[in-house]
């Protein structure tokens, strides 16, 4: 598997690349605040890294599922994993920037720091943690930068389909009570991360991410909500018995210095 690589602040050209043929959207960026493009390039970077990571690792649960139209569906969604890869790099492409220095020094995002070892934490990855990012591309769809805005609105639809998947196969692993044990022991490992996929609590960064439009809320209140609904179809839907607090799920981050950068 790829070595996560430590954060390290990326360098931000002062001006637009002259080598590339610039669209109306790309020389309005470019004429954006420095910190804007900073922020934007940063967020767009670590899709560039991580989708490609993240389908690294789904690609070995396509031989896990168990039917024909399980193995499909998760070879689907591996496909569309990369294809977020290709996206946000060409992103980084039409704005004349090397995406491969960028991705150099960006580590993947946290949620891949956690194994995956079963096609129930496939099911249940997809089911909660991919349903936090969808939770995060509701507000990217929002961003002033066109092209940024509508790769995102392309990507919310696909990662709602990945969501689907996965509350499919939980429901089909519910079915025996070998895979209701396996779902069990599945949410109980990745319900921290899907909180924790947020960021910090008084992340300086997110209120950065708000002044300029790009998130609309903050870590705290998105993991609340993400919460209300995550803790709602597990214990009625799945009968899976949940505390009412998160906190006592996973505890929360209040360094407001610690930004989390290997979270969105």
């Amino acid at each position: 598997m790829q070595a996560t690589v430590s954060p390290t602040p990326i360098p931000t050209p002062t001006h637009a690349p002259a080598a590339i043929a610039q669209s109306d959207a790309v020389r309005a960026f470019w004429s954006e605040d420095p910190e804007y493009r900073d922020l934007l390039l940063n967020l767009i970077n670590i899709h560039v890294v991580s989708e490609l990571y993240g389908g690294d690792c789904f690609e070995r649960s396509i031989l896990r599922a168990p039917t024909a139209e399980f193995k499909l569906r998760m070879a689907r969604t591996v496909m569309e994993e990369y294809g977020h890869h290709l996206r946000y790099r060409k992103l980084m492409e039409d704005l004349g920037v090397d995406w491969q220095e960028y991705a150099r020094k960006k580590g993947h995002l946290s949620t891949f720091d956690t194994p995956m070892e079963s096609w129930a934490d496939q099911a249940v990855f997809l089911a909660i943690v991919d349903r936090a990012a969808a939770h995060q591309f509701r507000h990217f769809v929002q961003c002033r930068y066109e092209p940024f805005r509508i790769a995102a609105q392309e990507t919310l639809k696909e990662e709602y389909g990945h969501v689907g998947l996965g509350m499919d196969a939980v429901k089909h692993l519910l079915q025996t009570p070998e895979g209701r044990a396996e779902v069990e022991a599945a949410v109980r490992k990745w319900l921290p991360v899907g909180l924790q996929s947020f960021g910090a609590d008084k992340s300086a960064k997110n209120e950065r991410y708000r002044h300029w439009g790009i998130k609309q809320d903050t870590n705290e209140n998105m993991r609340a909500i993400y919460w209300q609904q995550v803790r709602a179809f597990i214990t009625e839907d799945w009968d899976i018995a949940l505390p009412e607090d998160f906190r006592e799920v996973w505890s929360p981050q209040t360094n407001p210095d610690d930004d989390v950068e290997r979270a969105y």
